[in-house]
């Protein structure tokens, strides 16, 4: 009889390590781009509201953005370039019940009042990362910038360097590595990360990330890790944003999304990120020596994903 109770402890007992270390699998999770050449496509389904004064204006803007992505070998020394181009833009505006369109493919759209964007179309940039997947250098922005300032207005110019200044290109990819453990992590495990940088239009703004390894799910072979990262970004540090005869002061932004992250374990692609954005701003603007306060609220939705085609 003790010998059979023993036994039974003992298969319990191993039972229960067993299934302990199964559930306490460790995943190393680290953003790459491995060789080869992608098409990335954005999608951006935005709702907003300005309020200026007592007058609510509804605005609703959905965007689309296609990418080439060639992506070298590593060198050596554990650097690697990658390659990315703008292929096409297309954007449907709707303000005050009133619409816009624009393609940058279709001709018929060049009498658009969005046409102005179709002035990214051809940014092509050389991104060089380090072996921690954050950027080192990049090549091709200044020399785009200032092509670009001979056809624009003066304003659209300036408000163009501040989009694609190297600090906010910067900014974009960083949000994914940022998003990555430090160490091995379990389904289920957080870790948090926190940040201060320079955001166009924004001004010096405070990041804070909690992300979570929700899942692994395994699709067509491949083990994906499925992150949902929640984030803030918050200030309330003034910023002038002056557009010619008006003068625009951001007062304090407050920015809440949640991103659901599907990587590829094994490589370290980043095959889609899937965010859930709202947003609160506060603006005062002075036109003619007359300060107005505006409140621009918005709600919805930003897509990418990543497919290989070489």
């Amino acid at each position: 009889m003790h010998k059979i109770i023993l036994t039974m402890t003992m298969f319990f007992l191993f039972s229960f390590v067993a299934f302990d270390v199964i559930a306490q699998e460790k995943y190393t999770l680290k953003n790459r781009y491995p060789q080869g050449t992608y098409e990335m496509k954005t999608e951006m389904d935005m709702d907003m509201k300005i309020k200026i004064g007592e007058q609510i204006i509804p605005n609703h803007q959905i965007q689309s953005q296609y990418q080439e992505i060639v992506v070298e070998a590593v060198e050596p020394d554990g650097l690697q370039q990658v390659n990315t181009e703008i292929k096409r833009i297309v954007l449907k505006q709707i303000i005050n019940k009133q619409e816009m369109f624009f393609d940058s493919a279709d001709e018929k759209s060049q009498n658009s009042p969005l046409k102005m964007l179709g002035v990214m179309i051809g940014l092509k940039t050389t991104m060089t990362f380090d072996q921690d997947s954050k950027i080192v250098k990049i090549e091709g922005l200044d020399e785009f910038l200032e092509k670009s300032s001979q056809s624009l207005p003066k304003q659209v110019s300036e408000q163009l360097k501040k989009l694609l200044s190297k600090q906010a290109f910067t900014k974009t990819f960083d949000i994914l590595r940022e998003a990555m453990p430090q160490q091995p992590v379990t389904v289920g495990e957080q870790w948090k990360s926190e940040s201060i940088s320079e955001i166009p239009f924004i001004g010096k703004a405070k990041t804070t990330q909690t992300n979570t390894l929700k899942e692994i799910q395994s699709v067509d072979g491949k083990e994906l890790a499925i992150i949902v990262s929640q984030s803030r970004i918050k200030s309330d540090t003034p910023q002038e944003m002056n557009m010619a005869a008006t003068k625009m002061t951001l007062k304090s932004t407050d920015i809440n999304s949640e991103n659901t992250i599907q990587m590829e374990i094994k490589t370290g692609l980043v095959v889609s990120n899937i965010t859930q954005i709202k947003m609160n701003i506060d603006i005062e603007a002075t036109v003619n020596n007359q300060t107005i306060q505006q409140n621009m609220t918005g709600e919805g939705k930003n897509t990418m994903t990543i497919i290989r085609v070489n």
